[in-house]
This record gives C-alpha cells, structure tokens and sequence, in this order.
C-alpha cells in the first residue's frame, strides 16, 4: 500500500485562516489560536468484484469476455485516489464551510499535517472527482448542501447518462481541533458507486443490426454530509460496449450510483454487505434494445429484485436471437418483451 506524508502541505493556507482566529501568544484565553494536527486519509474498497466475476464467468468460452470486463473495472474498483476534495465546516447551523482545499493524493493512503483554528469542525472528504465526468460536487458552501450530482449526457435534452469514469469514494468526521496539543484524525474512505454489466450470447443472432443497452433505477446522487442516496428522477444510463477480442459474447457495462435498498444508506460495518434480501417489485433494470435486419426493434426489460449496493458488481449472463429477444437463465431476473418497439418519448432513447 502506497503511503506518502504531506507536511505543511496547508501551511500556505495559515495567513487566510488566522485573519479568523488570531491570538497572543500572552491571550490568556487560548480557544482561538490555532493548531498543527495530522490527519491520515485511507482508502477502504469493499466489493464483491472479485468474486462476482469468477462465479459467473467461469466457464471457458467466458474468457473474452471476462478478460474486457476485468480491464474494464479495474481502474473503477481500486483502493486509490487521484485526487480529494477537503471541506472543513462549521458544526452549528448554517453549517458554513470555513476552509477548502483540492488536492492532488496519488495514493491508497497518505498522511497530512495541517494548520486550523482551533475549535469543532464538520471534515468531509471527497475522492476521485476530477476525471469522473458524470459526477460533481454542488453546494459545497455549507455541509448540508454538499452532494454528489450525476449531470445528463447532454444539459436540457432528454434523460440520459454516461457511465461514471471513476470509482467515487466519501468520507466524514467530527473534529475538535484544541491548541496545545498533538492530535491525530484517521479518515477512512468508502466507495459510493457500483458497476453492472450484461454478457449476451449472440451465437443465435447472426443478422441483427445493432444492439443498444441501457440501465435504470439507480440514484442520481448522493448526500456527503449523511451518506444518503437522492433519487429524483430515473435517468437511463448508457453502458459500455467492451472491445471483446473473441467468442460470440459481447459485453455491455457501466458505473454508476446504487439502486434503492430498505433505506439508502451507505453499507459500511457489515461482515455481508452485498448479503441483501429481493424487493416485492424490480429496484433497477436492464433495457436491452436490438434492431433487426428489416430495421424494426425488439425491446427487451430484464428487472432485478436485489439491491445493488455501493461497491457492487452484478454480472448478468444472457442470449439475444434472431427475433431480437433477450433471454436469462437466472430465476431471479424477471424479462418482459415489446416486438416492434417505437420509442414513445419518455426517455428520448438514440439507436
């Protein structure tokens, strides 16, 4: 594990912050100097990736597709930040931020010395945002409006999205920063998206045109100060036609938030976190649209009950055929069919 210690990295940051909190060094009231403290960021990545991808690509005409989809979550599914995003907030309502800091981390784990006034903080801390391209932070400006938003593919057309290009991780606590003494605060990050991918078998549909799938039912972002998901509309997220080198499967994944789950708070302290019970009805699906050689489009809704969580990866293995219908052997999966699919408007869906 990669550790790297920052001393002073803030200490730039030291005039701003005492113009808030100055003091004599004869005061004798102390609350209001300030304090050199370490803080130590880890990164914690709780997935079932590994395992989901031996069990239910493990059969050897799996090997392309399992070779793409590794590489392809390989850099989503990593214990590493590129960068973080430091918000240190008032602990009273209107909760104000009063410093902020992006910085560059290039690690798994690293250590910080920083300078602050002394008094109690709000810490949130916010990894990988910068190359995600779906995802920013808004309203950072004060705690309780700081959340993670998923932007459309295209602002004002349609309701569309892009998979998320990075593996998203969050982190929040308490801080009483007191003059006079050496302090440690150990912050430990954990993953807020997930990922799925659909391997169809196309051995039985030789004279399809094209194949186009999307997912939906996952949040649309993600509250940093509690750790709760926001579900406000059911955007369509674009998957990820993976270069596979051979076979006859190909491979649709995407990055994304988790879906609905009894409440939507982040798993964390939990020995099964991706252990979780089917829901009455479908919490997300897979929408698989296959255009046919007369140039009609056979949809095909394939729902899951099971909740996807943070850090979850869910494999479905399926066949399309020459009708354009998308079939599964998984029990769990329920599959409804349109033949002669017209788009009606509600997604604004490009084939």
């Amino acid at each position: 594990m990669k550790s790297v210690k920052h001393n002073g990295l803030l200490i730039a940051l030291a005039a701003a912050l005492l113009s808030t909190g100055s003091c004599s060094l004869i005061d004798d009231d102390l609350s209001e100097c300030g304090a050199d403290f370490q803080i130590d960021y880890e990164l914690k990545l709780v997935t079932n990736a590994t395992t989901e991808l031996g069990s239910v690509l493990d059969e050897g005409g799996d090997m392309y597709v399992s070779s793409a989809l590794n590489a392809y979550l390989a850099h989503v599914f990593t214990d590493f930040a590129h960068d973080v995003d430091l918000s240190f907030y008032d602990v009273s309502d209107p909760f104000d931020r009063l410093e902020h800091s992006n910085v560059i981390m290039n690690a798994s784990q690293t250590s910080y010395t920083l300078y602050l006034p002394s008094r109690k903080y709000s810490h949130t801390t916010v990894a990988n945002l910068q190359d995600n391209g779906s995802v920013t932070l808004e309203g950072g400006d004060h705690l309780l409006e700081s959340r993670l938003v998923q932007h459309s593919v295209k602002a004002g057309e349609g309701n569309t999205v892009s998979p998320h290009r990075t593996g998203l991780f969050t982190a929040r606590l308490k801080m009483d920063v007191k003059p006079n003494e050496d302090q440690l605060f150990n912050v430990t990050l954990y993953m807020v998206n997930a990922a799925t991918a659909l391997v169809l078998d196309c051995s039985e549909a030789p004279t399809i045109q094209s194949i186009k799938v999307f997912v939906d039912g996952f949040a649309t972002g993600f509250n940093v100060a509690d750790s709760t998901y926001v579900f406000e509309s059911d955007p369509l997220i674009l998957t990820d036609d993976l270069p596979v080198e051979g076979g006859t499967q190909r491979c649709f994944a995407s990055i994304h938030f988790p879906s609905k789950d009894n409440g939507t708070k982040v798993i964390i302290d939990t020995q099964d976190p991706f252990v979780a019970e089917d829901a009455a009805e479908a919490l997300w699906r897979w929408r698989c649209y296959v255009t046919l050689a007369d140039g009609s489009v056979t949809e095909t809704v394939l729902g899951v009950n099971k909740p996807l969580r943070a850090g979850g990866v869910k494999i479905l293995k399926a066949k399309v055929y020459d009708t354009g219908i998308v079939t599964t052997q998984d029990p769990t999966v329920g599959a409804s069919v349109t033949l002669d699919w017209q788009d009606a408007g509600q997604h604004n869906i490009e084939l």
